[in-house]
């Protein structure tokens, strides 16, 4: 039950993410093996989230999302080029935790690439960053 407030607090409390700074030092946190187009196919970002100045679960939450939304659009930007010439996220507001199997959870986020148009939606697997999040003594 403790798991399903979380989640849902995490749904509704965390800010939207409007951008985040292209950062090299996401890019050995991504699987980059898959190609996220289904959830057994799942892009697994590893936890790179630094909690390590936050006191409060409001920080930690914008930390959590900021990271989470970074490393997503390094890896389009790796495997699609410049965001806002080659691609723009077109379906996100905010980064929300959802559990498609037991014990993993994941984000979607949804892009078009100018070249054709065309509108995927990416899927990431976000459980270990969920995880560093959870064993945060003041969540």
């Amino acid at each position: 039950m403790r798991c399903y407030a979380f989640l849902l607090s995490l749904i509704l409390l965390l800010p939207a993410v409007s951008a985040a700074a292209q950062d090299s030092s996401f890019i050995d946190s991504i699987n980059r093996a898959t190609d996220g187009s289904w959830f057994n196919q799942a892009i697994m970002l590893n936890n790179k989230c630094d909690f390590s100045k936050c006191r409060t679960s409001d920080c930690a939450r914008r930390v959590f999302s900021y990271t989470i939304f970074a490393q997503e659009c390094d890896y389009v930007s790796g495997s699609y080029g410049v965001r806002g010439k080659d691609w723009d996220v077109s379906g996100q507001s905010s980064v929300d935790v959802y559990n498609y199997s037991e014990q993993r959870y994941y984000d979607d986020l949804g892009i078009e690439i100018f070249g054709t148009g065309e509108n995927k939606v990416l899927h990431f697997e976000i459980t270990s960053s969920v995880d560093a999040l959870n064993s945060l003594a003041y969540i």
